[in-house]
């Protein structure tokens, strides 16, 4: 009998299909595995179709999340920062403040060390308005490349002289009697005021401005708390009338109390304005952790969503894995009991 080669794949052929049909297997296998060690489809897009701009929209919306709640995150540590820096102000001052109220006329028992509790409030003021936090100056606003306030023994590269020097130096024209203690409460108020900028000059507060930012969602914070508001410039006057000179070298009674009630309502006015910027930045922290809480809230349900699109059930991946390496496993016995196959075996 003779065969006919029309009536059959050749034999080359038929183990090129097989060769074929295990190389998809194999690739099958290779995909299922991966899904089942990712938990996610190997090949995302293609399996998810038209509900492929659903993940992107879904992914991107993540990504801009959690970048704003990394940004809120240090912003709102720079607003603890700053509140709890105006806490160990108003800690600092109070003594100082204490002291002048004790003494506010001639023969208080506690007078004598008012100049000395002024300077080290003083001190401690400049210190703290001149922090920083992540490398930025808490208090000077947009300028946060530059300190806030110029110690008060130290050259201002502004006005070319030290605040403490200049401030010296105005006192010395006269504090003997009640004019020249007005006038020169006129002098003090008229440099703290500010007007002319000639406090930003003395103190080089480098000039910078509020910042306002978006903590998500459409929502702005404004940072406006710097060392040359009204509060920060009322203290340091008050601070600084009592430092510059010893009120107790005043001879007039009338003329003391008036330069150290003077100094006394700066520092009052000053104490009460650190204290509503205080809250206020309590407050702007607070927004922003319940932005950050928000925004944390809704990337779980934006992630649940992803996870639903582009998960693979753990179950039916086992399943296929073991389907398919049965399969390969028939596959490649068929094609060993092929391979020993000879036309020998058949001549007898």
């Amino acid at each position: 009998m003779i065969y006919n080669m029309t009536n059959g794949p050749s034999t080359l052929y038929s183990n090129l299909l097989r060769r074929n049909t295990n190389a998809e297997l194999q690739n099958r296998l290779a995909q299922a595995e991966q899904e089942l060690a990712t938990g996610v489809q190997s090949d995302i897009y293609a399996s998810l179709g038209a509900s492929a701009s659903e993940a992107l929209a879904l992914n991107a919306a993540l990504d801009r999340d959690a970048a704003q709640v990394t940004a809120n995150t240090l912003l709102g540590g720079r607003f603890d920062s700053m509140s709890r820096a105006l806490g160990t102000i108003r800690e600092s001052v109070q003594p100082a403040f204490d002291l002048a109220v004790a003494n506010s006329t001639v023969g208080g028992s506690t007078g004598s060390g008012l100049q000395l509790q002024a300077r080290v409030a003083l001190d401690a003021l400049i210190g703290q308005a001149n922090a920083t936090h992540a490398g930025l100056a808490l208090f000077s606003g947009s300028a946060s490349d530059t300190r806030s306030l110029t110690p008060w023994d130290q050259t201002s590269t502004s006005s070319g002289d030290s605040p403490g020097a200049a401030i010296g130096a105005l006192l010395a024209q006269g504090m003997g009697t009640g004019v020249e203690v007005t006038a020169r409460i006129a002098e003090m108020d008229a440099l703290f005021d500010n007007a002319d900028g000639s406090f930003d000059a003395l103190f080089d507060t480098g000039g910078g401005s509020a910042v306002t930012v978006n903590i998500g969602d459409g929502e702005t914070l404004r940072l406006d708390v710097q060392a040359n508001d009204p509060a920060f410039r009322d203290v340091l006057q008050g601070l600084a009338m009592l430092a510059a000179t010893d009120a107790q070298e005043i001879s007039d009674p009338s003329a003391y109390a008036d330069w150290v009630g003077a100094a006394t309502a700066r520092l009052a006015s000053g104490m009460e304005g650190l204290l509503d910027s205080q809250v206020r930045l309590d407050a702007g922290s607070a927004r922003i952790d319940a932005a950050n809480t928000r925004m944390q809230d809704r990337a779980l349900v934006y992630s649940t969503r992803v996870s639903d699109l582009i998960g693979v059930d753990s179950y039916q991946a086992a399943t296929e894995i073991t389907a398919l390496e049965t399969q390969l496993q028939a596959s490649y016995a068929v094609t060993a009991r092929l391979s020993q196959l000879s036309f020998l075996n058949y001549m007898g």
